[in-house]
């Protein structure tokens, strides 16, 4: 699994979700290779939206 350089911010890794699912769709089985990096890469995305949600609740309770 490859990381980014940096952690992208709450908005940029939503886009990027989105835009990743896209391309699931599009590309369907026809790209598997292609589609399990995206996948894997959403997965990372979701992993970092996940922690940060959950840093803002502790913060708030």
């Amino acid at each position: 699994m490859s990381h980014p350089p940096e952690t992208p911010s709450f908005l940029a890794a939503v886009k990027r979700i989105e835009a990743l699912t896209h391309e699931i769709r599009r590309d369907g089985l026809a790209s598997f290779e292609k589609v399990e990096a995206a996948y894997t890469e959403v997965q990372e995305l979701r992993a970092i939206l996940n922690a940060r949600i959950s840093e803002l609740r502790g913060r708030s309770a």
